[in-house]
């Protein structure tokens, strides 16, 4: 019979939702699209499976970043890098009609930033390796360092062999070429406050688990106009299962089913 309890993996979604808090709804000057050109297209739909712990944001990260420090608050978007509240789009446009006073930063902090690591937290003691789940524009935006250059099928990064060991990052490089995909290591990506605040190479209980970001090419399954093409996700759906099944044999196979039972 198998376990009713999720396996001992935790998965980060971070920037699925383009939803904008009620507190500063009516002071964004950003539309939908804009908005939704913020957002780690359709990865609700592609990392969110079954039988696993599972943490989701459901604001955008415009108005709060979970993957950013709670004190990265520059209003310069060059010095930021994008901090934990974002003024200025990749393209240089206000993100806000008023800037929202230090007030209304903090609170959006403790109200949306805080309760993700609180959730994130809660599940490490009970997991052994954390992956955090993100997508990417098929070629360098505007102000970043690889701007108008095309980008990998696939970006995995674990803060400069930081994260986690070298036997998990060849684990998961070798899972994506096998199957046909280009992959890049640390670039553009090499993972930010998620991995640097709860991950580590070793496991150290109950704070750090070893963990990797994955970050997956829009260009791979969404369209120009930004829809997604249904059966390219349906696949990379199944692609990630597959991929967590493997861990769990290599990794935790005292955490898989036998065969047959």
């Amino acid at each position: 019979m198998a376990s009713s309890s999720p396996r001992p993996i935790l998965v980060s979604i971070p920037h699925a939702s383009s939803a904008i808090p009620e507190e500063v709804v009516d002071q964004i000057a950003l539309s939908a699209e804009e908005l939704l050109g913020y957002t780690d297209l359709f990865t609700d739909e592609i990392f969110d499976i079954d039988n696993v712990y599972k943490v989701m944001s459901n604001f955008s990260r415009v108005i709060v970043d979970p993957n950013r420090a709670p004190d990265d608050i520059s209003k310069e978007y060059e010095l930021a890098a994008e901090g934990v509240t974002v003024h200025t789009t990749w393209d240089g446009k206000s993100v806000y009609k008023v800037e929202p006073d230090q007030e209304v930063v903090d609170a959006l902090i403790k109200n949306y930033h805080n309760p993700y690591h609180e959730a994130l937290e809660q599940h490490i003691p009970k997991v052994q390796f954390l992956i955090d789940c993100h997508s990417f524009l098929p070629f360098g935006p505007k102000l970043k360092k690889d701007s108008g250059k095309e980008r990998p099928d696939i970006n995995l990064g674990n803060m400069n062999f930081s994260s986690c060991t070298r036997e998990h990052t060849v684990f998961f490089r070798d899972f994506f070429e096998d199957r046909g995909y280009k992959v890049a290591i640390n670039f553009p990506y090499t993972g930010k406050y998620i991995l640097g605040h709860h991950c580590h190479r070793r496991r150290i209980p109950p704070f750090l688990v070893p963990g990797i970001q994955i970050e997956l090419n829009q260009g791979l399954y969404v369209r120009k106009d930004d829809q997604k093409i249904p059966e390219k996700v349906v696949e990379f759906r199944e692609l990630f299962v597959d991929l967590v099944d493997a861990f769990m044999k290599k990794f935790c196979p005292e955490d898989c089913p036998e065969e047959g039972v």
